[in-house]
């Protein structure tokens, strides 16, 4: 998909990597932002390409792929939303019998032979597009996010969910330096679902960032106000 605006307007690029599909995001972000452009492509390192001020060249938010287990914090020069954990799926040629079966565990596919393993994080979509060859070729097995084995649409290879094996998780992430961007902040809001009524509009102002003083103080604030108050003479607790 290719960008949508050639001027100096606002508009929105975004990035992901093989097995999203932004398609519902890009139409909901239509609706409601008729006139701010949106554009998507894929890509196999979306944060390679991460703009840091609005209107440079690259993607304006990402779609990423991580470890499940990893920190729920952003990963280093990021701002970052874990989104959903995705389903692994165990692939093998056509005619493989682990086809009979809707779903596997790690422990049913004891003995079977694998291809080399490939890191569907760091690999690019050459190197997974290779291995999955291997599994065609009938060279052995290979366990792949569903998402990215669905995306690969190859009809010479079948794939099952399987469970046992790390999982990696989907998550949504932006530059630090675009922490007030209104268009990022409405595009994750429809991500994560937020309705239109409740949506910060594209248009509204920036909201005011709180100093580090100002969060102490509004924290402290909040404390003494859930703390329970004191029962003084002649009173008698209820």
């Amino acid at each position: 998909m290719t960008d949508e605006n050639t001027g100096n307007g606002p508009r929105l690029r975004v990035g992901y990597v093989p097995g999203v599909q932004p398609d519902k995001w890009l139409a909901r972000w239509r609706e409601r932002n008729p006139r701010v452009p949106i554009s998507a492509r894929r890509t196999g390192d979306p944060r390679a390409e991460l703009a840091d001020s609005a209107g440079d060249d690259g993607f304006d938010v990402i779609f990423l792929r991580e470890p499940d287990d990893a920190p729920r914090s952003a990963p280093a020069g990021l701002l970052r939303v874990p989104l959903y954990t995705e389903t692994m799926a165990v692939l093998a040629e056509k005619d493989h019998e682990l086809a009979a079966f809707d779903s596997l565990g790690i422990a049913d596919l004891e003995g079977e032979r694998w291809v080399e393993s490939v890191n569907p994080i760091t690999a690019t979509p050459d190197e997974v597009s290779a291995a999955v060859d291997l599994v065609a070729a009938g060279v052995g097995l290979l366990v792949l996010p569903a998402p990215y084995a669905r995306a690969l649409s190859r009809r010479d290879v079948v794939a099952r969910p399987v469970d046992g094996v790390a999982a990696t998780r989907m998550g949504i992430a932006w530059s630090p330096e675009r922490e007030s961007d209104e268009l990022i902040d409405e595009f994750v809001g429809i991500v994560r679902g937020r309705r239109a009524g409740t949506s910060r509009g594209a248009g509204e102002p920036p909201r005011e960032k709180r100093t580090a003083k100002e969060k102490t103080a509004a924290k402290a604030k909040a404390r003494a106000e859930r703390a329970p108050k004191p029962v003084g003479r002649g009173q008698r607790r209820r």
